[in-house]
């Protein structure tokens, strides 16, 4: 494959990505009334069919929670999981600005983080498999709020979006923050972000860890109240998409 088509095909990639995670936030974003005139749009700008925007849009959805159940039946393919892996933290702005590029052929502007994105140098981690694991543990954590934190459902506040260090706070308790981890098995491996364990440093007695495990079979939460304090971790490094916005300021003088 030529590197020109390998650069198109994970662009494509991108924004059936984007399409599925943001769902109908990406049609108001690109003034968009329904999906076929979204598909067409980009169909134009790639010179694809809009057909492979809406298979790719369906490949991520198992993925997102949005009404469509998507190509639940099959894995994703090493591109797609790589593009899942590197921008899944970035935010929908980040996200949608990198789009937005895409769509208007700013090739120069997006080749660096395109590039990137199409570079699959090993087996891809089953990030798709982790974020549904902990998707399931977060579901579960909002309908057993009361008995696992002593806090009613109606008093998370869902901060999952925010990309502040942690899933929920509650109200009137601004200095709570709960992370939820989840576990297919009883026992296993959890991750924290950097900017997860930097709040859990801060936070101390205030920061919990709501770990579900054995989520193939019947669900058991444990609550781990100053994790930084309480658990052994080792940090790990890896390249990855960093998102800056920069701005052209000139001061009179």
């Amino acid at each position: 494959m030529s590197s020109n088509r390998l650069r198109l095909d994970t662009e494509a990639i991108v924004i059936g990505y984007a399409m599925s995670r943001l769902d109908r936030d990406y049609l108001a974003i690109r003034h968009c009334s329904t999906w076929e005139q979204a598909f067409t749009e980009a169909a134009n700008a790639l010179s694809d069919p809009p057909a492979t925007f809406k298979n790719l849009r369906d490949e991520f959805d198992p993925i997102h929670p949005n009404v469509r159940s998507g190509w639940h039946q099959r894995n994703l393919r090493q591109s797609r999981q790589r593009v899942l892996d590197e921008l899944k933290d970035v935010t929908d702005d980040a996200l949608m600005e990198l789009v937005d590029r895409i769509l208007k052929r700013e090739e120069d502007v997006v080749a660096e983080a395109i590039d990137s994105l199409a570079v699959v140098t090993k087996v891809a981690q089953n990030v798709a498999e982790r974020l549904l694991t902990g998707r399931r543990a977060e579901q579960y954590f909002l309908q057993e709020s009361l008995p696992l934190v002593h806090v009613p459902p109606q008093s998370i506040l869902d901060c999952r979006q925010l990309a502040c260090g942690f899933d929920f706070g509650v109200q009137g308790r601004p200095e709570w923050a709960i992370e939820v981890k989840g576990m297919k098995q009883s026992k296993g491996q959890i991750l924290f972000t950097d900017r997860e364990w930097l709040e859990a440093k801060i936070r101390q007695d205030n920061y919990w860890v709501v770990v579900v495990g054995n989520l193939i079979a019947e669900p058991v939460a444990r609550i781990i109240k100053n994790p930084h304090s309480h658990l052994t971790v080792r940090s790990t490094y890896r390249q990855s998409i960093a998102v800056e916005w920069h701005s052209t300021i000139h001061i009179e003088t």
